[in-house]
């Protein structure tokens, strides 16, 4: 019997339809002598620390560096019957066919079943990246030995091994001390996530310590035969400008504007083009919940359940944790049928699917830029929305119009450049006419960014279209005025889970060792261009971004990303080692050392256990403090923490919760502390309405009842006239 082992319940099923005559059993699919069953992902997991040695149980200085090899696999307990099934077929079969996903992850998950079981029998490996019979059947013909993937699954395997020794090593290294200087909670460290605290941290600094500067742009009012045109001074190359080329000397300005002032302008430049713009491609993990936090204030993991849900309960989407843009030759043949599909199902979009032609082939229908995945897509399932939730219509919706995008007409436009030159002084001014919307009508201004063109759009100036267009060069008008703007430089804006999620991609942008930025960048070949340099994965990094706010490493204000206190205190006592992206472009290296043959997994370990001793043996925190809760919930008695800017009560019934910060005032412990266990604060000075220019006000906090927090105000007359 030759057994097929594909990496989920739907890959599995295309497998049986390519196989054909299949028969749904319990946990597997009977195909005439075949057999195809699955695993849901990871059906193991490393064990945990108490399961190499019991007195791991509890965290004790002494005990570290933990010692956790050999590693120890044990099943995971959701899925631990689909286990028993899959090591009962293995032992049955009499040729094993690996189809786990065709990257190292998907290598390492099967192979792991496959080593807990002891398997000897011969194993082939089956690639598929399509999710569609006629793609299924294709693969099987061409089918290799698995031993040619040894590499490939060792290189995961160091990967998934080397992140327990680290992160449990050193989260209670760093926690251990914590509780020394009487923090409570866990003081996380991990190869990814911490680099992800850094990156909030140092933007924060950034935004916070930034010392303003002014430049200053020039302005021209130009009149051509009645018809007025303004445009902006190209700084001459012996202009004193910043690093974004921006002049900042105002004298030097002054200048120009006197020389320019009532001459003749000439048109040197007079370019109309027709240009046009493709539809924005399908969406991958990342970006659908970059555009969801954006568009809807829906958090990333948030929209990584909501895509599970979809797909699972609703059978409504592609596979959701895709980081691919492209989709397949396979796809685009299946296009007609999925089309109809939804233009009956959407009435709403009948307008839109009126101007549809499936037979319209995108930039996003390509297999050579396929990964392990296609981008995230509907499916040819007729969907009620009534049986939706809100979020996941929105969630649904957004990925459809992204794919029935792709089968519109490109946005069409005009554009017009025209220069002009005064005095030995140049201006530009633009213009820009949409003479078919195509695709916009459906998406808006999505991907508008790709209609810029020569630089930025800010270098130049807006002007009518028609009127730039009638200008041919050669043409003679006059300067009739110039104005002198001046303006503040401005730092990077605070982060939102949407552009940090987006940052997260091209981290390398941020890195000035030139060895270790080649490194990132190479993690990424082959891959999306979105995803230059990047950490983490699509399917981990919202989860990561949630955990650090669970920790109250950073809290969240009107969608800016805010770091707390302690995690300020914690990024600055951590070493910079792990609060760069260096390790993950280092470990990438050995790893592809180990995949070539060329390392050992187990060389790899024993490096890096020697470099764990020498962090934990170097753990400072320095003047770190954590924001502790003695006092017990006033709702129900249970436990109270910090969480993010809240502090919560961690019973899982009681939803009673706290701000941190409160009318623009951070509660001290002590004033937390009074107002958990008296039910009252004393008087806090200098809070603020959430209005712009409202006035500071003083007044106590009252914890009333039902849980909520009440101001009490002096009775002074003073007060009064300062709460009114």
């Amino acid at each position: 019997m030759r057994l097929f082992i594909a990496e989920k319940p739907d890959l599995a099923k295309v497998i049986a339809e390519g196989l054909g005559n299949g028969r749904r059993k319990g946990g597997y699919i009977e195909c005439g002598s075949d057999i195809v069953t699955w695993c849901i992902g990871h059906l193991l997991q490393l064990a945990p620390p108490e399961h190499h040695n019991p007195k791991y149980a509890d965290w004790v200085a002494a005990d570290l560096p933990l010692k956790l090899r050999p590693a120890i696999y044990i099943p995971i307990e959701k899925t631990q019957d689909q286990l028993a099934v899959v090591c009962e077929l293995i032992e049955q079969a009499s040729e094993i066919v690996h189809a786990g996903d065709p990257d190292e992850e998907g290598q390492l998950l099967v192979d792991e079943v496959l080593e807990y079981v002891g398997n000897t029998r011969p194993v082939k490996r089956l690639l598929i990246n399509d999710m569609n019979a006629n793609a299924a059947r294709k693969a099987m013909a061409n089918m290799v030995d698995n031993t040619q993937f040894f590499g490939l699954s060792q290189k995961a395997k160091a990967r998934s091994i080397g992140d327990q020794l680290y992160g449990f090593n050193m989260t209670r290294a760093y926690t251990l001390a914590g509780q020394a200087k009487g923090i409570r909670g866990v003081l996380a460290v991990g190869r990814v996530q911490t680099v992800i605290l850094a990156l909030i941290v140092a933007r924060f600094k950034a935004y916070t310590g930034h010392s303003a500067a002014f430049f200053f742009s020039v302005f021209g009012k130009f009149a051509f035969d009645g018809k007025t045109i303004t445009a902006k001074l190209q700084p001459p190359a012996d202009a004193p400008v910043d690093s974004k080329k921006r002049i900042v000397d105002e004298a030097f300005t002054a200048d120009i504007v006197k020389a320019c002032q009532q001459q003749v302008a000439q048109v040197t430049v007079a370019k109309v083009e027709d240009k046009r713009t493709p539809p924005p491609l399908p969406f991958s993990l990342l970006d659908l919940q970059a555009q969801m936090s954006q568009d809807h204030g829906i958090n990333a993991e948030k929209t990584l359940a909501i895509t599970q849900a979809l797909r699972e309960n609703h059978k409504a989407i592609s596979y959701n944790r895709s980081d691919c843009n492209y989709l397949s030759d396979e796809q685009f043949d299946e296009a007609p049928e999925t089309l109809a599909v939804l233009a009956s199902a959407l009435p709403d979009l009948a307008s839109t699917f009126a101007c549809v032609d499936s037979e319209r082939k995108s930039r996003a229908f390509d297999d050579s830029k396929i990964s392990a995945h296609t981008a995230i897509i509907p499916t040819a399932v007729q969907i009620d929305l009534d049986n939706l939730t809100g979020e996941e219509r929105a969630v649904y919706l957004a990925i459809v119009k992204q794919y029935v995008a792709q089968f519109l007409p490109d946005k069409q436009f005009r554009s017009a450049k025209v220069q002009f030159e005064v005095a030995g002084s140049e201006f530009m001014a633009r213009g820009k006419k949409v003479t078919v919307p195509g695709w916009m009508a459906l998406i808006n201004d999505a991907g508008a960014a790709e209609d810029v063109e020569d630089g930025d759009d800010s270098d130049v100036s807006e002007s009518p279209f028609d009127v730039l267009e009638s200008l041919a060069t050669g043409a003679s008008g006059q300067c009739e005025s110039l104005s002198v703007s001046k303006e503040k430089t401005k730092p990077l804006p605070l982060y939102t889970e949407s552009t940090l999620l987006k940052d997260l991609r091209q981290v390398s942008k941020y890195v000035t060792d030139p060895r270790i930025k080649k490194l990132l960048l190479s993690r990424d070949e082959g891959k999306d261009k979105n995803e230059r340099g990047g950490i983490g994965t699509p399917a981990t990094r919202g989860a990561m971004l949630a955990k650090l706010l669970e920790r109250n490493y950073y809290g969240v204000d009107n969608n800016k990303l805010i770091p707390t206190k302690l995690g300020l205190q914690f990024h600055d006592a951590l070493p910079a080692i792990a609060t760069k992206p260096d390790m993950t472009a280092l470990w990438h290296e050995q790893q592809q050392l180990i995949e070539s043959g060329e390392l050992t997994c187990d060389a790899f370990l024993d490096e890096l256990e020697a470099f764990i001793v020498e962090q934990i043996n170097a753990v400072d925190l320095g003047a770190v403090q954590g924001f502790n809760v003695t006092a017990k919930c006033p709702m129900c008695g249970g436990v109270m923490a910090p969480r993010g800017n809240v502090v919560a009560c961690e019973a899982e019934a009681c939803e009673f919760k706290v701000f941190r910060e409160i009318c623009g005032k951070e509660l001290s412990e002590e004033q937390m502390h009074q107002l958990l266990t008296t039910a009252r604060t004393g008087v806090i000075k200098g809070m603020r309405g959430h209005k712009e220019g409202s006035k500071p006000f003083d007044a106590s906090l009252k914890l009333t009842a039902d849980g909520n927090v009440e101001f009490v105000f002096l009775k002074t007359k003073a007060a009064a006239k300062q709460r009114a």
